[in-house]
C-alpha cells in the first residue's frame, strides 16, 4: 500500500469516526465514511488495548491489510478505518478476509455474492 492509500492524519481518522459508519464483525470493527476526496483509502488501528506485545498487534495490521488490499478492487471511495479485536488472534488470513468482505457486503460497499479472492 502506497501513501496516498492510506489515512495518515489524526484529522482524518477523527472525520472517519465522527461522521462514518460503524459496523462490529466477530474480529473487526469496520467504520466507514465518504470520502471527501474521491480517493479510497484506508486505516488501521491497533493499540496496547488489543495486546500489549508487539508481534501480536502488527500480525493484526498485517492481516487487515492483506485482506483490504485483496479485496479493494470492489469496493468504491470512501475512507475506511479497521480496528482488531482479540479473537483475531486466533484466526487465519483467508478468515479474516473473509469476515471483511462480510461487512462490506452488509455495508453495501460491495454487492452480495461478489467475488472472493480465489485463495479464500
Amino acid at each position: 500500500m502506497k501513501k496516498p492509500d492510506r489515512l495518515r492524519f489524526k484529522s482524518e481518522f477523527d472525520r472517519v469516526r465522527s461522521d462514518g459508519t460503524k459496523l462490529v464483525g466477530p474480529s473487526m470493527l469496520l467504520v466507514y465514511a465518504d470520502a471527501p476526496d474521491s480517493l479510497l483509502r484506508c486505516g488501521v488501528i491497533c493499540g496496547k488495548k488489543y495486546s500489549l506485545l508487539a508481534v501480536k498487534r502488527n500480525r493484526a495490521r498485517r492481516l487487515l491489510w492483506e485482506s483490504f488490499r485483496l479485496l479493494r478492487e470492489t469496493i468504491p471511495a470512501k475512507w475506511i478505518i479497521l480496528i482488531p479485536r482479540n479473537r483475531m488472534k486466533h484466526r487465519k488470513r483467508q478468515e479474516v478476509t473473509r469476515e471483511m468482505a462480510e461487512l462490506l457486503t452488509r455495508a453495501n460497499l460491495i454487492p452480495p455474492g461478489s467475488a472472493l479472492p480465489p485463495e479464500c
